[in-house]
């Protein structure tokens, strides 16, 4: 019998994933692995790659489900097998690991975790070759291998040759080459950095038993590698195509090769770049080097220079010759703008990026912010604010496709230039929250106008005795209130914040302004749901936002007209803690005027007899239509600035239960 799947967020099941392991003569290690592994996941796929010493068998009875290749075929095609029969289920990761037993399978939590803070990502497993007594030439390997990676592809992957790796199906069956053996993994990393992927790496532990079995040709294997290598440099010294773009990588100057090709070589993508290479071209050969120097590109500035000679031989004069350097240019330019935005939404439709808790403008911003408020005033503040939203209505485009596609749903679609005006007010009014904050911070609440309906359900609950969660969402300006409520609580505040710059933020504000509100952090995971559980229990009043996880579980209920992911782990806490939930929100009325709701006090238990999920799914549906109706009445106050709709990893699906009994 398998072991029970463990709980917490290193589950597969947390990023719809699936493990799978290439076997080839390794009857005597397969079974543990996969045993191990299905303490992790639901589902573990075998690939026998044409094994003599019953290796499959070992693994089905261990657990596995097995494929098989009548013949020995290499590692690269084992794993082409094994995604696309994970593809065909359904799974959006494969987690792949060695049979041979190097490989600890408590570390698929690490990968799955890795994968979850980075959706999309490929995570590669770092091993400490040195702890675990490694062959010194296995360590040069290592380093040997890291290098023609970063050189080939700009990527720094602390362990290029680790199999131990999470693999994110859509953008791997896409990036896929044509190696078959080992050399496949190395080629699936190229591809993935040349296309934008995120690889991120994740420390893993390894074992190098004397026994171990290795299938691994130290000349013959070594000798695949050096000649893909080999081919690579060469084929980065043309200007050809090198993987389908899944994701827009940032135009900058670098020392790997890839990035000095498509600096100098190939510049810029998009149409100011393509007119700026064409106009340098009309200083002949030197312009050509200014292209390659400034990032514009060497070829479109040749083409555009055999255009202009072209153009002299029939004895047209240069300001025709400009012209039409300047019309190809920029034509060249808009036709590429708009392939790749396709490509790139064809991506992310197949692969699309949920919130990770990263946020923009980070401490620097802020520090700007701060700095305007406090010498010049508000008022000189929310004047930089126009450019600001301006700036970020276009440096913003996942945000911009999310903001659209709220407003799509929530008034109805529009025209081109009216979506970008929506965009722009919603980028405003938020701007207008952020500044909002420092102001109350600078000169206090008497900066603003506030009124209140139902608020004397909060300032009651305070006053209790016990603990109680404060449910609010990503509209309007909760922090704001916060700085309402402050001194008139009868009992400790925590604000619940994720894991990335707010900590660096918030001690610059502390800094700035004095002491804020003592802030929960947690990361994406159910380990900050300890934290929250101990604040509540310690009769703190625990102010969280209702529309992003804490944890990897979500219901999916409808909003806006259709299904979309709302977090369940508010309700269960408040459920398992009996603590009273407020449903709450702080919405901008006009310029320093708010309007502050509060819901009554709602106390959550589990029926007996009746699914938990169940219950958790009606709670959540209730939410979310609040949310829903604020929106409706404030349509511009909506700040989540990511594909709220997207299929994401949902809870796995319970086995039944008895309730009663439990």
């Amino acid at each position: 019998m398998n072991p029970p799947v463990k709980e917490g967020s290193g589950r597969c099941d947390a990023i719809a994933g699936c493990v799978v392991i290439p076997v080839f003569n390794h009857a005597r290690t397969v079974a543990e692995v996969v045993k191990g592994s299905h303490a992790f996941a639901t589902t573990v796929l075998v690939c026998d790659d044409g094994s003599t010493d019953g290796s499959g068998d070992r693994a089905r009875e261990a657990g596995a489900e097995v494929l098989t290749h009548p013949v020995n075929q290499g590692k690269g095609a084992a794993l082409r097998t094994l995604f696309d029969e994970a593809v065909k289920r359904g799974f959006r990761y494969a987690v792949c690991l060695d049979a041979d037993g190097q490989h600890l399978p408590d570390d698929i939590a690490r990968l799955v975790e890795a994968a979850a803070r980075q959706p999309g990502a490929l995570v590669v497993g770092s091993r400490d070759l040195v702890a675990a007594g490694a062959p010194a030439s296995s360590q040069f390997g290592r380093k040997f291998s890291n290098f023609w990676v970063w050189f080939e592809s700009g990527a720094k992957v602390d362990d290029s040759q680790c199999g131990f790796r999470a693999y994110p199906l859509p953008e791997t069956q896409r990036l896929a080459g044509s190696l078959q053996r080992y050399d496949f993994e190395v080629e699936v990393l190229l591809r993935a950095a040349w296309a934008g992927v995120p690889i991120a790496s994740t420390p893993i532990g390894v074992l190098y038993p004397e026994d171990r079995v290795t299938h691994f040709r130290p000349f013959l294997d070594n000798a695949r590698i050096s000649l893909l290598n080999l081919f690579t440099c060469l084929k980065l010294l043309l200007p050809v195509p090198l993987a389908p773009m899944l994701h827009v990588k940032p135009h900058r100057p670098g020392l790997s090769l890839e990035a000095l090709r498509r600096w100098a070589w190939l510049g810029g993508p998009g149409p100011l770049w393509r007119l700026a290479a064409s106009m340098l071209a009309l200083l002949g050969g030197w312009g050509v080097l200014a292209a390659a120097a400034t990032g514009a590109g060497a070829l479109p500035s040749l083409l555009a220079v055999w255009l202009t000679s072209a153009l002299a031989t029939r004895g047209l004069s240069s300001p025709v010759q400009a012209l039409a350097a300047g019309a190809l240019g920029l034509g060249f330019g808009l036709v590429e703008w708009r392939l790749r935005k396709r490509l790139v939404a064809r991506a992310d439709q197949a692969s699309p990026r949920a919130w990770t808790g990263r946020t923009r403008g980070g401490v620097l911003g802020n520090a700007i912010m701060v700095i305007a408020v406090r010498v010049f005033g508000a008022t000189l503040a929310y004047l930089i604010l126009y450019p600001v939203a301006f700036y970020f209505t276009f440096a913003a485009p996942e945000g911009r496709r999310a903001v659209r596609q709220y407003f799509d749903r929530l008034l109805g679609p529009t025209t081109a230039f009216e979506a970008w005006k929506r965009t722009y007010l919603l980028m405003l009014w938020f701007a207008r929250g952020l500044v909002d904050r420092l102001v109350l911070g600078a000169q206090g609440r008497e900066a603003f106008s506030f009124t209140e309906d139902g608020v004397h359900h909060i300032l009651q609950t305070s006053h209790s005795g016990k603990g109680s969660l404060l449910l609010t969402a990503h509209v309007g300006n909760y922090d704001l209130a916060g700085g309402l409520l402050d001194g008139r609580l009868g009992c400790q505040m925590s604000v619940v914040a994720f894991q990335n710059e707010a900590e660096a933020i918030r001690r610059l504000l502390d800094k700035r302004m004095g002491p804020q509100l003592h802030v929960l952090q947690v990361g994406n995971t159910e380990l900050g749901g300890l934290d929250i559980l101990r604040a509540l229990r310690a009769g703190h009043m625990v102010a969280m936002q209702g529309d992003r996880s804490v944890d990897e579980r979500a219901a999916r209920v409808p909003f806006l007209g259709s299904l979309a992911p709302f977090p369940i782990g508010p309700f269960f806490l408040a459920a398992i803690s009996g603590v009273p939930v407020i449903s709450t929100f702080c919405l901008q009325v006009g310029p320093r005027r708010y309007e502050m709701v509060a819901n009554p006090p709602r106390v959550y238990h589990f029926e007996k007899g009746r699914s938990r999920d169940a219950q958790l799914e009606e709670w959540v549906a209730d939410y979310a239509r609040q949310v829903e109706a604020i929106c409706r009445r404030y349509p511009y106050q909506w700040f989540n600035f990511f594909d709220f709709w997207a299929p994401g990893p949902l809870a796995p699906p319970k086995k039944p239960t008895n309730e009663a009994a439990a």
